[in-house]
């Protein structure tokens, strides 16, 4: 309420004193006056006090990052700036109201703006909107996404990998309230992880140090047991299987936001990604520590344009199609140590390989597809794996929460 008050009170007196223009058809390319900045400083310092002092989670303020939900309303999808989140409503102002756009992807409606026109825009508004964490659309909107495997060192030795590789996945997103349906013989993973998002396409590295980017927290579902028949076991990093085994209906929930950081390099320090299962903390790791920053991912993403070296339903694909990395994907910037699926152990290899030479398993098969074969039998009885009753958090500083309920098929309970 503290914060709803103020706003009305300074947006009024702004409004009245024409500081904050309510539209962008006349916005132009200038910097904030000092009340301006004092006024946006204020309200969003009165917001994060407020959230603080109840443990609200945290959303920064519109001068260090644009937060932006989406929603339905009247068939028509709206994104909304948020300046307040008190875990289960949203409040902030209907950016797409403002300006009359209403198109699918929140970097859609701001196209042609800068920053501080953004920002001007949020404060300059009197109307308040609030959403319910039930009503949010997924922050991006989209079925076709980048992702990078074994891009957390710590994660690479519990899956015993050792270097980055990238791969396609292929599902539309779901939003941060989120029900999975549980298939019978699923290893249900999880892995939570730092998406990123461009406002348009992207054709070279340089091209991306002068345009806004978008962060958001996503979990990239993995089915281990279809990721395990179709692997190549001996060649990891060629991707076979990954796409398959992460592109399943609901394996790609979004947070509730998409932020637009005004110094993204700075901002990248400060995420921290957590998740947790039925309340019991499983991953737990830092952005900073990425084998391959953006750069790199971008650089690398480019080196690959238009080779078909990804399987997907048997067929060889491309990791996006033409030159460029298209606006409004998802790239998935890999996830921290904590996964259910291990590698398996030296003296595990070792048992296998003794038992397939004195039980004769070398007539039937050859040594490394026997041991895989031989621990995929032994995952069914791996406990970690997610099942129909399991409660999922999935977070990132300052990208919200999703909250999954795994469910068994045709049970809902949203």
């Amino acid at each position: 309420m503290l914060r709803l008050l103020t706003g009305f009170a300074l947006g009024g007196l702004l409004s009245l004193s024409n500081m904050f223009p309510a539209t962008a058809s006349f916005v132009p390319e200038w910097k904030m006056t000092d009340q301006q900045e004092t006024a946006v400083l204020l309200m969003d310092t009165v917001a994060e006090a407020v959230g603080c002092r109840k443990g609200i989670p945290f959303v920064k303020s519109t001068a260090e990052a644009i937060t932006l939900s989406r929603f339905s309303k009247n068939e028509q999808v709206h994104t909304f700036a948020v300046q307040q989140d008190d875990g289960q409503m949203l409040t902030g102002v209907d950016i797409s109201e403002e300006l009359g756009r209403y198109d699918i992807n929140s970097f859609d409606v701001i196209k042609g703006l800068t920053y501080e026109n953004i920002v001007k825009l949020i404060g300059g508004s009197t109307k308040r909107t609030t959403i319910r964490y039930s009503d949010l659309l997924p922050s991006v909107a989209g079925r076709e996404h980048l992702a990078i495997g074994i891009n957390y060192a710590d994660h690479g030795k519990e899956t015993g990998q050792v270097k980055p590789f990238m791969f396609p996945k292929y599902v539309e997103t779901d939003a941060a309230i989120h029900q999975l349906n549980y298939t019978k013989g699923w290893f249900l993973d999880h892995e939570v992880e730092l998406g990123i998002v461009f406002p348009s396409a992207v054709c070279s590295a340089a091209d991306f140090n002068e345009m806004m980017i978008g962060f958001l927290v996503v979990n990239d579902f993995t089915d281990r047991a279809t990721l395990m028949r179709k692997m190549d076991s001996q060649n990891i990093t060629g991707g076979k299987g990954f796409p398959d085994s992460k592109s399943k209906m609901g394996f790609l929930p979004t947070g509730p936001y998409l932020v637009i950081p005004k110094d993204w390099r700075v901002f990248v320090k400060e995420l921290h990604l957590r998740l947790s299962v039925n309340g019991t903390i499983r991953q737990d790791g830092d952005a900073k520590d990425m084998v391959w920053d953006i750069e790199k991912i971008v650089e690398r993403s480019l080196s690959v344009k238009g080779k078909n070296d990804s399987y997907y339903q048997g067929k060889m694909v491309k990791l996006f199609e033409g030159n460029c990395i298209p606006a409004n994907s998802i790239i998935l910037t890999g996830t921290p140590a904590g996964v259910v699926f291990k590698a398996p152990s030296k003296s595990y290899i070792f048992r296998m390989v003794t038992k397939w030479i004195f039980t004769g398993g070398f007539f039937t098969a050859k040594m490394h597809p026997y041991i895989v074969q031989q621990y995929y039998k032994k995952q069914f009885k791996n406990p970690g794996f997610l099942k129909p009753g399991d409660h999922v958090e999935t977070s990132v500083s300052y990208l919200g929460t999703i909250r999954t309920t795994v469910v068994a098929p045709g049970l809902k309970t949203l």
